[in-house]
């Protein structure tokens, strides 16, 4: 009887531990997490790396990213987790998931897609953020004047990356404010190579054959640039002085007025305009033009031309007949 009493002491105790463990299985399985990896042009992205770390307990688990780019995982326990994903060839991403709310069914949270750039991806984001730094040095360099601390800045960019543009834009500006002008226009022509639409090149590339007195290409750069960007300003103004000074005023006139459209305040193509009127014995419209140059213009030799020029014209125009008079 003892035998059977002792027997049925240790099955109530047996069952009393099975009722006090604690429900660890129900706990270790109340999270079903999912998402995605992807590449930098929304591909799915398979074979990629998914690690989980608790924070606390430092339990680790891992899965892969599927031919879809999807991973999951199921009965993940409760916690905050230090997530990585990783691939070899692409740059590993971090992430926080808190999952620390206890569940007692298994709960699915699905999280925003993974995306993977690739390391040549990241090596020419880092460049291009080199590169950006350094053009706003020299930039910034130009704007001061210092055009040989420029250059040694856009040499070191092109020696890194020889077709960047504005480098090579920038060391033409440079080598044609330092009258080098065979290794400006070396510059700024292989510019309009590499990126025809860029206007700015076509106008400091007419302002280079201008200063080796190649007129007619300089004309046809300022056009090439005008048919790009027909507002601007430098461009219609040179074009306009080289046809003036070429002894065409009445050409170069319909360029001033162009500029004037675009800045109305602009003196120097206001007086243009008003020199080429003038050329037209169109009097009215020529003091109209030079009086408004006259009100803007604060350079003293400027102004006294212009005071004489207007000195002589104020008579003619108040001498005109007006319409209908003999």
């Amino acid at each position: 009887m003892r035998r059977w009493t002792g027997l049925t002491g240790l099955a109530v105790l047996a069952a009393a531990l099975v009722v006090a463990v604690p429900p660890t299985w129900a706990q270790d399985r109340e999270y079903h997490v999912s998402g995605k990896v992807l590449d930098a042009t929304q591909q799915p992205l398979a074979g990629a790396i998914i690690e989980m770390r608790e924070r606390t307990t430092r339990r680790g688990y891992r899965t892969t990213s599927e031919a879809d780019g999807r991973f999951k995982l199921v009965g993940l326990p409760h916690g905050v987790y230090e997530v990585k994903v990783s691939k070899a060839g692409y740059q590993a991403r971090t992430a926080e998931w808190d999952l620390h709310e206890a569940q007692d069914t298994l709960k699915k949270a699905e999280f925003t897609p993974f995306v993977l750039l690739s390391e040549t991806q990241v090596k020419e984001i880092q460049q291009h953020t080199k590169l950006k730094t350094a053009l706003a040095e020299a930039t910034g360099l130009i704007q001061k004047g210092d055009f040989d601390a420029a250059l040694r800045v856009l040499t070191t960019m092109l020696a890194e990356s020889p077709d960047d543009v504005n480098a090579l834009y920038l060391t033409g500006l440079c080598r044609l404010q330092k009258k080098q002008l065979d290794e400006a226009a070396a510059s700024l022509e292989k510019v309009t190579q590499l990126a025809p639409s860029f206007a700015a090149a076509r106008v400091q590339l007419g302002a280079l054959y201008e200063q080796r007195g190649e007129k007619d290409r300089a004309l046809a750069s300022y056009d090439a640039a005008l048919q790009l960007e027909p507002d601007n300003l430098m461009a219609l103004y040179n074009t306009g002085v080289l046809r003036y000074n070429a002894g065409n005023a009445a050409e170069a006139l319909p360029y001033f007025e162009r500029a004037v459209r675009v800045k109305p305040d602009d003196d120097n193509a206001l007086e243009m305009a008003g020199y080429c009127q003038l050329q037209a014995l169109k009097y009215p419209e020529a003091l109209q033009y030079l009086e408004r140059a006259r009100a803007l213009v604060t350079d003293p030799a400027r102004a006294a031309t212009l005071d004489d020029v207007l000195k002589e014209l104020r008579p003619r125009v108040q001498g005109t007949p007006g319409p209908g008079k003999q």
